[in-house]
């Protein structure tokens, strides 16, 4: 059993890692489409397609309700026209004669048809993505676009056109010591105005769910692109900021603890949680029956396995990029990546300006006090909803608020949202009557929609003011 999974592991690392070229625009080839990719507030979604049919249209033909889109479990550059498994077919809303780029014709013939598909939050293959975790990558999904009245079959993709990724540079990192090797793959904006001005720079940590060795999980998955757009670009003055996004291979909660058989731990597992506890019963014990004062016993904080790795990663770009401000470095992420951002946070409070972790990941239980004291001399930011009950804000954000609270923090805030809905007006609940609500967990909404505001302050302005030494 042993060589056959070594044998499966070996024939998975020789398949290449699936890798799409985001483009700003692009012009399909005859008898092929052109793939569009828009953030949204739930995922990156396939809103638009446009099509080059190989001959001329007349606009007078051209009927949403004619057209059928077919979705395949694979990419359409893969499949011949009578292969794959149709997953599913989308609604087209609208179609029109265009031109190679999308845009309405102004004649009344073109070769050019553009196609807007209907996207929901509730439906999975607004998603370009197939989610193929096996291979540790996000495969395309495949399209077939039918048209019996234009006699058009069409399958072959030969662009991917998303305008806010084609905005950032992608890259692998590796590195290493000793005894351990990580690679990691990373996207990153440098405002293309910024020139030798000094900037600051965004280091933003995804979920768990982006994890893995395709950078288009953590630029589409969290509407991470938001952060180099132009809202909250805006904030840091007419030069912008520099954003870096790593992307973890595995998960940041993996720590360099180690069990009793040499595996590293993650964060949710504590192997000294019952000695803690034990330690405590019997320092109470002792205390009681010879009025000795009770043992300072604390917990000791974790470290995420991936720290050297990440902060090298930054210092690096920070030398290829030397209109970085190294006093304006700020921190963030979500869930597993908040916990990373209270991880870096702890391990370099000297070299981090301020952080904004969301719905964040670190348990309370597990910060030692030192670590609150340390914490809590730095500008902090939290963000999460009520209602998240997959990191649960009573472990995990609120006591930890409660504590830097009482250790003095000076520049903490905090905004607990509620739950977390639409705010775009475009999504409602099943009755058509509220606003659609999304998972508790999903406060990043908030935070790139840019609407996270503690009383009249403004998140991203609040962290655009923030220096370290002052």
């Amino acid at each position: 059993m042993k060589k056959i999974i070594l044998s499966l592991v070996s024939l998975l690392s020789l398949v290449p890692l699936f890798c799409v070229e985001f483009v700003k625009s692009a012009e399909p080839k005859n008898n092929a489409y052109v793939l569009y990719i828009t953030p949204y507030d739930f995922a990156g979604c396939t809103d638009k397609i446009v099509l080059n049919a190989g001959k001329d249209i007349l606009d007078s033909m051209v009927r949403a309700s004619d057209f059928i889109v077919q979705v395949y479990n694979s990419s359409s550059n893969l499949i011949g026209n009578d292969a794959g498994i149709i997953r599913t077919e989308r609604k087209v809303v609208k179609a029109y004669l265009s031109d190679g780029a999308g845009l309405p014709s102004v004649s009344t013939t073109s070769k050019f048809i553009t196609l807007k598909l209907e996207v929901s939050p509730d439906d999975e293959y607004s998603s370009p993505f197939t989610n193929a975790k096996i291979l540790n990558v996000d495969e395309l999904y495949g399209y077939r676009i039918l048209n019996k009245n234009l006699n058009i079959t069409i399958n072959r993709r030969s662009a991917v056109v998303s305008p806010e990724a084609a905005m950032c540079k992608t890259s692998s990192f590796t590195w290493e010591d000793d005894s351990s090797e990580i690679k990691m793959e990373y996207a990153q904006y440098v405002p293309p105005k910024s020139g030798d001005k000094k900037i600051p720079l965004i280091v933003f940590f995804h979920g768990i769910a982006e994890s893995g060795r395709n950078i288009s999980k953590p630029l589409f998955g969290i509407k991470s692109t938001a952060l180099f757009q132009k809202k909250i670009q805006g904030y840091f003055g007419k030069d912008g900021a520099a954003v870096l996004l790593p992307q973890c291979p595995t998960g940041w909660l993996e720590l360099t603890e180690l069990d009793p058989f040499g595996n590293r731990l993650w964060v949710m597992a504590d192997i000294r949680g019952p000695v803690n506890k034990f330690s405590r019963s019997i320092s109470s014990f002792f205390s009681k029956a010879f009025a000795v004062p009770e043992a300072e016993i604390d917990v000791e904080t974790p470290v995420s396995y991936y720290t050297l790795a990440v902060k090298e990663l930054i210092d690096k770009m920070i030398e290829e990029n030397p209109q970085i401000d190294t006093s304006r470095i700020y921190v963030g992420g979500c869930s597993a990546g908040g916990f990373m951002t209270v991880n870096m946070m702890i391990q370099y409070p000297d070299f981090f300006a301020a952080a904004f972790p969301i719905c964040e990941a670190f348990p309370d239980a597990r910060i030692s006090t030192k670590d609150i004291e340390k914490l809590a001399k730095k500008p902090m930011w939290f963000t999460l909803a009520k209602t998240d009950e997959a990191i649960k804000p009573e472990k995990y954000t609120m006591p930890t608020v409660e504590r830097l609270e009482k250790a003095g923090a000076e520049n903490l805030h905090h905004v607990y949202f509620d739950k977390v809905t639409d705010t775009s007006g475009r999504y409602k609940n099943a009755e058509g009557t509220e606003p659609y609500e999304y998972n508790g967990h999903d406060s990043w909404i908030y935070v790139f929609n840019d609407e996270v505001f503690d009383g009249n302050l403004n998140l991203f302005d609040w962290l655009s003011k923030q220096v370290n030494g002052q």
